[in-house]
Parts: structure tokens; C-alpha cells; sequence
């Protein structure tokens, strides 16, 4: 058994990435505060471009119209994104954050990084030291840096 682990198993930087994100993206999902990762996502994206139309935030994140609408929907019946009259078109809106929604996002950050801080508990400081010196480069690789 641990012989075809051992041969399924790539050693490239790109699949050991890919594999340790994934696991790692995993511990995160739960860590919405009291989101679903949709709402989440959604959410953080109107918080980062917004104000936003339902269009743009659709193809942001890679989902369609009609779930895109549904996942709005839902976040403005909780009172996390408020529409505006589009100036630039008027069939169209805007979505942006509201405070709600600014407290939502400050409540799911802090849910994941007390996950992340469980996870790196068991680090010692070079560890953590190498972790930390790494964040540019997967913001950079990200678009975020």
C-alpha cells in the first residue's frame, strides 16, 4: 500500500502546492461565520470591487446570472449588501457592503484565523518564520501582491 502512495504521490513544487492548499482550504471551509462559502465569497468580492454590478460579481465568481442573483438575494435579506440606482445605466444597480456586512466579513476573518492559528500551534518559529516569508509570493501568484 504505502508503495503506490509512494508512486501516485508527485514530488513537483506545483502538485505538492496544489495538494497542501486543498487540504488546507478545506480546514477553512467551515470558517464562514455563519456564512456558506458562497455567501462568503460573494460577499468579500463586493467588499473588495464594490460597488459592483450583478454581472461583473457573477463573472468574478465564476458563477451564473441566476445564482448570482439567489446568492444576492440572500445576502441582501440578511441585510450584508444594499443595491443602488447604477448612474452609468439605468436598468442596472449597484451592490455594495453595508455595515452588516462589514461586521459579517470581520466575524468570518476572524473565524479562519483562529483555524490557522490551531494549525501553526504545532509549528516551531522557523516554521512559522518560513510560512510568513512565503505569503508574498502566493499573494503575488494570487494577483493580490
Amino acid at each position: 500500500m504505502a508503495d503506490v502512495v509512494d508512486r501516485t504521490r508527485s514530488t513537483s513544487l506545483e502538485a505538492r502546492l496544489a495538494f497542501v492548499v486543498g487540504r488546507f482550504n478545506r480546514r477553512l471551509l467551515g470558517a464562514t461565520g455563519g456564512l456558506s462559502h458562497g455567501l462568503l465569497s460573494a460577499l468579500s468580492t463586493v467588499a473588495k470591487r464594490g460597488p459592483i454590478r450583478m454581472a461583473e460579481l457573477a463573472v468574478i465568481e465564476l458563477v451564473s446570472a441566476p445564482s448570482i442573483t439567489r446568492v444576492v438575494a440572500e445576502l441582501e435579506s440578511r441585510g450584508l449588501v444594499e443595491r443602488s440606482d447604477d448612474p452609468d445605466d439605468g436598468r442596472a444597480f449597484l451592490i455594495q457592503v453595508t455595515p452588516a456586512g462589514e461586521d459579517a466579513l470581520v466575524r468570518a476573518r476572524d473565524a479562519r484565523a483562529e483555524v490557522v492559528s490551531s494549525m501553526l500551534d504545532g509549528l516551531d518559529a522557523d516554521q512559522i518564520a518560513a510560512i510568513d516569508s512565503a505569503i508574498p509570493a502566493l499573494e503575488a501568484a494570487l494577483g493580490d501582491g
